[in-house]
């Protein structure tokens, strides 16, 4: 007797190959998106794409006051 609440059957794949290593791959690549603009922001946007691709959950980059500093000089 199955209840409603009851998760679906996964379907195996024939070959043995995982979807969720396929995905997790095509998205740790750098999109290149957030990079425009000034210096401060193409620093902070290589900053973020580089920590969503080797951190997970990454979180939020937030601009710090002393890379406000330096682009104000």
């Amino acid at each position: 007797m199955r209840s409603d609440n009851a998760m679906a059957d996964r379907q195996r794949s024939q070959d043995g190959s995982k979807d969720t290593d396929k995905v997790m791959e095509e998205a740790a690549g750098i999109a290149g998106q957030g990079r425009d603009g000034g210096r401060l922001a193409r620093e902070i946007g290589s900053t973020d794409e580089l920590k969503r691709a080797t951190e997970r959950p990454a979180g939020a980059t937030r601009v710090t006051k002393a890379l406000k500093k330096e682009d104000d000089q």
